[in-house]
């Protein structure tokens, strides 16, 4: 079971003289810096739409846009995050390497916007950022006029990492690239699982650290939490926000690490987290994915939480496959409790031998052994299943000289003689109702074209390995 809890939720406890603060800050400060506010707010959005116009990807900023941007727009920013915000005093340590020495600086953990507003205090650079950033007012125009690099989740194969790259070799100056390789916010009780695209081009990165105060956590905005809007209230309403930067020495990947950008992000992430004092863990944005898809139809926010990465690097198991498994624990868990009880299972299985299903199910719940089955649960279970069942051609062989009565094609006539000659009286099971479909749809398959259906669907594999054995096959 994971150690860590849910990152992406922020529940805020306040004690009687935090009220007290807050009060104060609503009654008196937030008035006075929402109209600072308002008025630095126009004056950047008129900056940066001048300093940014006619920019497309790809292209450099004019020397007269750069001007606007450093001598103008950067001041601007440095003193709204100063005085709206109340960092009125964040120690630097360390310093920015050179872009020669690292071009690219990595940046963790990611806690809420002000992360971006904090560079502009101390370095000027562009970011990696997802695309729905871009239609953020001001904030969108800000980062669109520092040369960035737009980001697309729901395509893949878009060209990122050859974006990062190319600029990075190509002639001419591109200002230094700044990625938080984490991907999303979270409420930096520990530090998540980095993305590979800021290690993939093998060069030098500088890691940058924030060190934002986390309770009662005013600032920290998660996915589950409060809003952006009232994330910036509660910073305008205290008097004094605390922060603290450091920039670490640049990281010289060795070989190997260039080689692999997963050790790499790893080996970066892992110093960047000794140095902050604060635990490991292997969930990812895709983590935050799964935790949406179930709370949005109704389950608890932690039920999708399965440290992707993790899963990924023992199983090898890609998101649309975890997805597919969302959708049956769905139908299983009808309740929405987030976990399964044994007599979910069964009626979701609706195994024809009850004494099987049960001894089934006490391999699902592994972890616990409560008698109820989270999806962690499920899915490491089904991977694990799939991993124990024999090569899949050698299983397809056993299996179609036994369905088939050693005759040369198999048909639903064949396997249906099988079933209730072992005492297997019902059909309902949907893996085996899709495999008698796949049968019939084939009128008679040769063992050619089972052994390819096989291969193809690992749950078939467990499957088939149930029907021939039974509970030996456990």
């Amino acid at each position: 079971e994971p150690k860590i809890d849910n990152p992406f939720v922020n529940d805020m406890t306040l004690t009687p003289w935090m009220y007290f603060k807050l009060f104060f800050g609503i009654l008196i400060l937030l008035p006075i810096r929402m109209l600072i506010n308002i008025i630095i707010v126009v004056v950047i959005f008129v900056c940066v739409r001048a300093g940014g116009h006619g920019w497309a990807p790809g292209r450099h900023l004019k020397p007269w846009q750069k001007y606007i941007m450093t001598v103008i727009v950067l001041p601007l920013v440095r003193f709204w995050t100063l005085a709206v915000f109340g960092y009125h005093h964040i120690p630097v340590k360390g310093k920015r390497a050179p872009l020669e020495e690292a071009p690219i600086v990595v940046i963790a953990p990611h806690s809420n916007l002000m992360d971006s507003w904090m560079l502009s205090i101390f370095t000027w650079g562009t970011t990696m950022s997802r695309i729905e950033n871009k239609a953020i007012p001001v904030m969108g125009d800000c980062l669109n006029s520092c040369e960035p690099i737009w980001v697309d989740r729901t395509v893949k194969g878009q060209g990122t990492v050859a974006e990062v790259i190319s600029r990075i070799k190509s002639p001419g100056f591109w200002i230094p690239i700044v990625i938080f390789p984490e991907g999303t916010v979270h409420n930096t009780d520990s530090v998540m699982g980095f993305k590979t695209g800021a290690f993939q081009p093998g060069v030098p990165v500088q890691p940058l650290l924030f060190r934002f105060e986390r309770h009662p956590g005013w600032g920290m905005w998660s996915h589950f939490g409060h809003s952006i809007p009232t994330t910036m209230m509660l910073l305008m309403c205290q008097l004094h926000n605390r922060c603290e930067v450091e920039f670490l020495p640049p990281y010289m990947p060795s070989q190997e690490e260039k080689e692999d950008a997963t050790l790499y992000a790893t080996n970066v992430r892992d110093l960047m987290a000794k140095s902050l004092n604060k635990p490991i863990t292997d969930y990812t944005l895709d983590d935050l994915r799964l935790v949406q898809t179930f709370y949005d139809a109704g389950y608890p926010r932690d039920t999708g939480l399965i440290e992707y990465n993790l899963i990924n690097r023992i199983f090898k198991v890609r998101f649309p496959e975890l997805a597919k498994m969302v959708d049956c624990f769905m139908r299983m868990n009808t309740s929405k409790s987030g976990t399964a009880s044994e007599s979910e299972f069964l009626g979701f299985l609706r195994w024809p031998v009850e004494e099987h299903a049960k001894l089934l199910f006490s391999e699902y719940d592994t972890c616990s052994e409560d008698g109820q089955m989270r999806y962690r649960e499920y899915v490491v279970a089904n991977c694990d299943l799939v991993m124990k069942v024999p090569d899949g051609e050698k299983i397809a062989a056993k299996a179609f000289k036994v369905l088939s009565g050693d005759g040369d094609v198999l048909s639903v006539a064949s396997v249906l003689d099988y079933m209730h000659q072992a005492g297997y009286r019902s059909v309902s099971n949907p893996a085996v109702e899709r495999f008698l479909n796949r049968v019939s749809q084939s009128h008679d398959l040769d063992t050619t074209g089972f052994t390819a259906y096989v291969a193809a669907n690992p749950d078939v594999k467990v499957l088939l390995q149930w029907l021939l054995h039974g509970t030996e096959s456990l």
